[in-house]
């Protein structure tokens, strides 16, 4: 957990957002706790900790990622039910394909605002 505390600690520190994410207490817990401690034995540090990590992961998670893990998702699992019911068998295992997830995201990204607007209103992407 600390190694993957000090890995996040460089990526923010390379992308900027170390110090416009974390207040000076949170960044003040991770140092400390890199510094001094090998093993977390506290609950409620690893607490803190984890809520540290959480934030700073979803910060550092890239705008496609987000995408794919929630519209990307949706739309494949509603492609591969309406190819399922159209008589396709290999149709259930887009639902789970991570390539496929990623092309319908970014084609959502680069649709325009109104059809996006008709994706919503029909049900696709919640």
């Amino acid at each position: 957990m600390l190694g993957e505390l000090a890995s996040l600690r460089r990526r923010a520190l390379r992308k900027g957002v170390w110090f416009k994410v974390l207040s000076k207490i949170e960044r003040s817990i991770c140092d400390l706790t890199i510094r001094a401690i090998s093993t977390v034995k506290s609950d409620r540090l690893l607490k803190a900790l984890a809520a540290i990590m959480d934030k700073l992961k979803s910060v550092l998670e890239s705008p496609v990622s987000t995408l794919t893990r929630t519209v990307g998702r949706q739309l494949a699992s509603a492609l591969a039910r309406v190819a399922y019911s159209w008589g396709h068998q290999g149709a259930r295992s887009w639902a789970s394909d991570d390539g496929f997830a990623r092309y319908l995201a970014v084609c959502y990204m680069n649709t325009p605002v109104y059809y996006r607007d008709q994706f919503e209103a029909g049900g696709l992407v919640t």
